[in-house]
């Protein structure tokens, strides 16, 4: 299950059309799986789906919002991987281990 809706997505983005609806359900899932990916443990396996965090949720939205705007493979050099503001939300998030 993704970490968003449509509905928190183009509330998000600011959309108020629905010509891009499969391109962003597809965009969102994405962005759950690398999520999900990035973190050591899944939200969704300690809590029922409408109740994942909204740090979570947050850095779902803004990743799946830049791969949106961002569509080309090859980019400018000043744009990353995702935003900034969703690697320091999952960094806070990440099961850190040194040992």
């Amino acid at each position: 299950m993704p970490y968003a809706t449509l509905d928190d997505f183009k509330s998000h983005a600011r959309i108020g059309f629905d010509d891009d609806d499969d391109l962003i359900e597809a965009q969102i899932a994405a962005a759950t799986e690398y999520v999900r990916g990035f973190l050591d443990h899944d939200p969704e396996a300690d809590s029922p789906p409408s109740a994942i965090p909204d740090d979570v949720r947050q850095a779902t939205l803004l990743i799946a919002s830049a791969w949106y705007e961002t569509r080309e493979s090859a980019v400018p050099d000043t744009l990353r991987e995702i935003p900034y503001g969703a690697r320091d939300i999952l960094n806070q998030l990440r099961g850190w281990s040194f040992g």
